[in-house]
Order: C-alpha cells, then structure tokens, then sequence
C-alpha cells in the first residue's frame, strides 16, 4: 500500500467519487462495488477489478486482496467517496462488461429473464440476484431499463453481478430475434384473453420469462409475440404482485418443471 490518503483531490479519490455519476461511469467504463464480502467474493469471481480503497480504520482482513492495487484513505476521505449509510472501509473500482447474446452458453433447458423498461433499482438487483439463484443462462436489460450499475442496482444484486451474464440496452426486436434463433419459447407474465395459470403452463425445455414495468407491465406488442401467457393465481386480496417477486415465481416454476436442481 501507499501512503495514507487524506485528500479529496487525490486522482483515486476523484475517480471514485465520479462514478456516482452515469454519465461519468459510462465514459470511465467503471463502477464502484462496497462492503467486504461483495468485494471478496468478486475478486474470487474474477471481476475486473482496478483498485481498491480501504479506510484505514478497516477492521477486516485486507491480505486477502493482495496482488490487487489498494490505496489507503482517512476514514472522513473514504466516508466522503461512499454511498453507504454505513460503510464497512473497503471498496473497489471495477471495470464495466458490454457483453453481447454470444456469450450466452445455452444447453437443452436454458433459462433467459428478459426486462422490459423496468425501472425500480431495487427490483432489477433482485430480480438479477434471484435468477443467479435459479441457475439463468442470462438476464437481458432492454434499452429503457434502469441503470445495471446504478449504486443501488449493485447494492441488490451482491455478487451476484459476476456469476450470472447480463446482457444489456437491446431493443426488443433483437431479444426476439435471439429467441427465435436459438427456439427458446417467450412467456409473458400478463392477464389477457389467452393466458394460462402459470402453474399449468407448460414451461419445460429453453424459456425466456419476461417481467415488464413496475406500474405498466409489458408493452403490448411485447406480449403479442410471446409464445406463452401467463397468470399467477392471487388467492388472497391483493391485485398484483411486486415486478420482482412475480418474476422470482416465474423462475422457479421453470425450475421445478424443469427440475434443474437435480443433478445427474
């Protein structure tokens, strides 16, 4: 490590503190991921980090960084970059990924989680993290989606930024281009005339499960070129469901028909 840091101008400081900006981040190329165990476990993940930033009143083991370039910053320095209520000390600058439909790595029951114009940070970093979890292929952002790293989409996904591939700011016409290309059958999570409880639904082989805006669900267009409708029976009084809570449901049907929690 360097000497200590205790100035707002330092280059590191200044760069960091810039990538709370989009605009910034987009033209650096760049985020910032905090807490420990989220910078641990990208670091184990193979994220592509720059450096990192520890405050020096850190009580965490830092030797598990080494081989990283770190710089030490004064505790009011390293509180001044954060975004956290409460920091834990350490951060990292990452590299952002544009990764392209390419790199997706499909089999014979692959799952795809496309969002259309979502909007709510809270609810793309769950519903990323949740998909993680189910075992997606991939999760694709169409153009209109929030930010992927938006500080509190990161802060919700976790890790879970470097385990599963997001795919982002494409148009719906090359989503379904994709899905046509590789058979993999759309569903829709909407009410319409044609749709099926999603429990009797046939979801088995490759699906793209799509989640739509918080307040406005799929465009329309979007739902007439889906291969399947679906609906989640609501048995209680509530009319809907939260955008990341519906799609987690939706996933997880594919994984139960589908059974892709055993292993052969």
């Amino acid at each position: 490590m360097e000497s200590l840091i205790t100035s707002r101008d330092n280059k590191y400081v200044k760069l960091a503190k810039s990538l709370s900006n989009k605009q910034l981040r987009d033209k650096e190329g760049m985020f910032i991921i905090e807490g420990y165990r989220n910078v641990h476990d990208a670091a184990k993940k193979g994220a592509k980090i720059e450096f990192i930033l520890a405050s020096d009143k850190c009580n965490y083991d830092l030797t598990v960084f080494k081989g990283y370039k770190m710089y030490t910053l004064a505790p009011k320095i390293f509180d001044y970059v954060s975004d956290t209520v409460t920091p834990q000390g350490v951060m990292a600058v990452c590299r952002m990924e544009d990764l392209a439909f390419t790199d997706i790595e499909l089999d014979n029951n692959s799952l795809i989680v496309v969002c259309e114009n979502l909007q709510d940070p809270g609810n793309a970093g769950t519903i990323i993290r949740t998909a993680d979890a189910a075992g997606a292929k991939a999760v694709i952002l169409t153009k209109g989606c929030v930010d992927l790293y938006n500080p509190k989409v990161i802060r919700s996904i976790m890790s879970s930024l470097f385990s599963v591939k997001v795919i982002r700011n494409k148009n719906i016409d090359s989503v379904f281009g994709f899905l046509k290309s590789n058979s993999i059958k759309s569903v829709a999570g909407a009410l319409c005339t044609d749709s099926n409880h999603l429990f009797d639904a046939d979801l088995m082989g490759s699906c793209a499960v799509f989640i739509g805006n918080e307040g406005n669900g799929l465009d329309k267009d979007t739902v007439k070129r889906c291969d399947v409708k679906v609906t989640i029976p609501m048995l209680g009084g509530a009319e809907s469901l939260n955008a990341s809570v519906a799609g987690s449901v939706m996933m997880y049907e594919f994984v139960r028909q589908n059974k892709t929690y055993i292993k052969d």
